[in-house]
């Protein structure tokens, strides 16, 4: 593994969206976490709410979107057999109110046998446990909760990130996987009055 390379690891949608987002609260963590990791996977239904948060900011979810298609993210899409195994992941914890997105990632992870997780949802992957028993390895512990998230509402970006005061960070890069790139500047490029993500 290259000097200053950490293993692969999962990203969860709240450590993308301060990833990419430069004035979220734990943007240098995020970006710290992920820069250094030797792959970065991106589950397919991860993708979809990351869409969704960045619906006002389409040049960023572009931009976003050729960074992967480059390989500065490997894209990960759900076969039926991680489907299937995220439902029965969602039923096994009920308590906690998974849901499909993030019992996708526990199997995922459980798939290609990592455990490394860059999430802003702390506290739900933290009482999950893998197939072989074993929790994942969060790979950050974000301060304060984003907006509604303090209330139980994951996965929240600050508000106004889409708009042009706000700018999302550009990558140095990092050992062994190409930069981030252009994503991680399109959120700083959006016309005036788009005031929310």
């Amino acid at each position: 593994m290259p000097a200053g390379s950490a293993a692969a690891l999962i990203c969860d949608t709240g450590a993308l969206i301060d990833y990419l987002v430069e004035t979220a609260p734990d943007h240098g963590l995020f970006r710290k976490a992920i820069d250094q990791a030797r792959t970065r996977y991106v589950p397919g239904l991860v993708l979809a709410e990351v869409d969704y948060f960045l619906r006002d900011g389409r040049q960023g979810m572009q931009l976003f979107m050729q960074d992967l298609a480059r390989g500065a993210f490997t894209y990960a899409p759900p076969t039926l057999g991680q489907l299937r195994r995220a439902m029965e992941v969602d039923r096994r914890f009920a308590d906690l109110s998974l849901g499909l997105v993030d019992a996708s990632v526990v199997a995922l992870a459980e798939s290609l046998g990592i455990r490394r997780l860059a999430t802003r949802d702390v506290r739900h992957f933290a009482a999950v446990r893998l197939r072989d028993g074993r929790a994942f390895e969060a790979r950050s512990r974000p301060g304060a909760p984003h907006g509604a998230a303090a209330r139980g509402c994951r996965r929240r970006v600050p508000a106004g990130c889409g708009s042009s005061k706000h700018r999302a960070r550009r990558s140095d890069g990092c050992d062994g996987a190409p930069a981030a790139g252009e994503s991680a500047r399109a959120l700083g490029r959006h016309r005036e009055g788009e005031n929310r993500l």
